[in-house]
């Protein structure tokens, strides 16, 4: 039964194919376990559906919710990107559980403070320094995690809790989440020493069972995992380049292709290429040489 699949929710594809990213029960099971642990979702919770179904970091909220007894409030599309609506909802509503963008957060500057103990998860983009401490300053009875992890490691995978008198200029993704694994190889996939940029893998409980029949695919990015000792072991090639700090959390540093995100969202440049290049009026050298500008800018 654990093995057995959960969902499939698709992500951007390079070649503007998208892939259904299939997740097991076991991701979702050890997904809701660990994330109530830093999400601390109880009967008394009252907690923020922000993202669309169709994303997955709304699975945390739906099925924390559901098995620890708090309840789900589920946000009005016309408040998503208005912020100062949203978080007059939050207050008004006592919303105690949120997982929000650094994006969407970005202009919070004049907000009024909250008066909930918020737990304020922020995914799905980099979020700034400077961002994290106006964050602690709008909710001073709340914490503010930050939380990454791709879909194929079934939504979370490394967090890091940002303390209140954080005034540093980097900011950790932190270290991996419980029955998680994570390497950071160089091109041999080999362990990069402390301090070295390599590209972030990760294994453990939780991997996607691969891309719906897209068994090609699924070979280049599941790859066999030579540091578990467990059989069959398997570790997902992110393609997100990464260090450790000296403390061991680990910092993200950006992608080894054109992936972007925008409001947590994968945009693949060469999704847009590729229905550029379909168009009768435009020649494909020319949508190459688009893809490189949006990749310069």
């Amino acid at each position: 039964m654990s093995r057995h699949l959960a969902y499939i929710i698709y992500t951007s594809g390079s070649t503007g194919k998208p892939k259904g990213v299939m997740v097991e029960h076991q991701g979702l099971v050890n997904l809701i376990m660990t994330r109530h642990d830093v999400f601390g979702v109880r009967a008394s919770s009252r907690v923020l559906q922000f993202f669309s179904f169709a994303f997955g970091g709304c699975v945390v909220n739906v099925f924390t919710s559901l098995c620890y007894g708090g309840s789900l409030h589920l946000l009005p599309d016309t408040l998503c990107m208005d912020l100062p609506r949203l978080w007059d909802y939050m207050e008004r509503e006592s919303i105690t559980q949120a997982i929000l963008t650094p994006s969407v957060l970005q202009d919070c500057q004049n907000l009024p403070q909250l008066s909930t103990p918020l737990t304020l998860i922020v995914a799905g983009e980099a979020p700034t320094a400077s961002l994290l401490r106006v964050i602690h300053q709008l909710i001073p009875n709340g914490r503010v995690v930050n939380d990454y992890g791709p879909t194929e490691a079934t939504v979370s995978a490394i967090a890091w809790n940002c303390p209140p008198e954080f005034d540093g200029d980097i900011v950790p993704i932190g270290r991996p989440i419980a029955n998680k694994t994570v390497y950071i190889l160089d091109e041999h996939q080999q362990p990069v020493p402390l301090g070295v940029v390599g590209e972030l893998y990760i294994g453990g409980i939780g991997l996607a069972r691969g891309y719906l029949n897209r068994p090609e695919l699924t070979a280049k990015v599941f790859l066999r995992d030579p540091f578990s000792g467990v059989k069959d072991a398997k570790m997902y090639k992110t393609g997100d380049l990464a260090r450790y700090l000296p403390d061991g959390n680990i910092i993200f540093l950006g992608r080894d292709d054109y992936q972007i995100k925008i409001r947590g969202f994968r945009i693949e440049l060469g999704k847009i290429e590729a229905r550029l290049a379909d168009h009768l009026l435009v020649e494909k050298p020319q949508s190459l040489r688009l893809a490189k500008e949006l990749t310069r800018d």
